[in-house]
Order: structure tokens, then C-alpha cells, then sequence
């Protein structure tokens, strides 16, 4: 526990949450979701093309909250993006009833990963930089 920087993790989860928030309310203006939160919901969860959408975009958004958790915290730039994408796992889960099975576990698979990619890019940027 003592190379988490739970201050870089949830500065990095907070990063995370407004991109995707951002990043939700484009894909709805986008794809035509023009209704109620409630009625968005469910029409996003039975549109594949916002489903996909939302998946490729989600792990972008963990991949800069990654790198953002490893660049806050300075040291164990790994461990502490680890800690953002199972944050990002778990958040995920209170969310597992509105969408379909495919889409929680391909969200679950891709969070960890992605979080781990943002701490590689910093990694490699620092390195060119030295």
C-alpha cells in the first residue's frame, strides 16, 4: 500500500469520470439520443454502434487517467495505475445491470490494461525525454 498515491489515483479516477462524461454526452448528441437520462440509458444500452463506441472511447479515457495517476504519483508509476483501472473495475460493476453481459466483461477485461497502457506511455515519453 505504501507505493499507491491514493491522491494520483483519484485524481486520475476524477480524470477518468469527467472524460467519460464528455465523452457520453457527445456519443449521445452524436448517435441522436435525445430523451430523458432514464430513456438514454436504455436506448444506448441496445444501440451496438453506441455500446462499441463507448468501449473503444472508455479505454481511451482509462489509458489518460492511467497516465495521469503514474505522472501524480512519480513513483511505482505501474502499481499506481493498477490501482486507477481496479477502481475503474469496481466502479464499473454498480453500473452491471443496465448494459448487456458482453459489453461488463469486454469493460472489466479492458479497464486494467488501459490504465497500465497510460503508465507505459509515460514511461516511454519519459525515457525519449532523458
Amino acid at each position: 500500500m505504501a507505493r499507491i498515491n491514493f491522491k494520483a489515483v483519484l485524481l486520475g479516477f476524477g480524470a477518468v469520470l469527467l472524460l467519460d462524461t464528455v465523452v457520453g454526452l457527445i456519443l449521445f448528441a452524436v448517435l441522436g439520443v435525445n430523451t430523458t437520462t432514464e430513456q438514454a440509458v436504455s436506448q444506448a444500452s441496445s444501440s451496438l454502434a453506441f455500446l462499441l463506441s463507448s468501449a473503444v472511447l472508455g479505454s481511451l479515457t482509462t489509458a489518460v487517467g492511467g497516465y495521469l495517476a503514474a505522472r501524480i504519483a512519480k513513483s511505482y508509476p505501474y502499481f499506481n495505475a493498477l490501482a486507477l483501472g481496479l477502481v475503474g473495475a469496481a466502479f464499473g460493476l454498480l453500473f452491471w445491470p443496465q448494459y448487456p453481459v458482453w459489453f461488463n466483461i469486454l469493460g472489466l477485461v479492458l479497464v486494467v490494461p488501459a490504465a497500465l497502457l497510460g503508465a507505459h506511455l509515460l514511461a516511454i515519453s519519459s525515457r525519449a525525454h532523458a
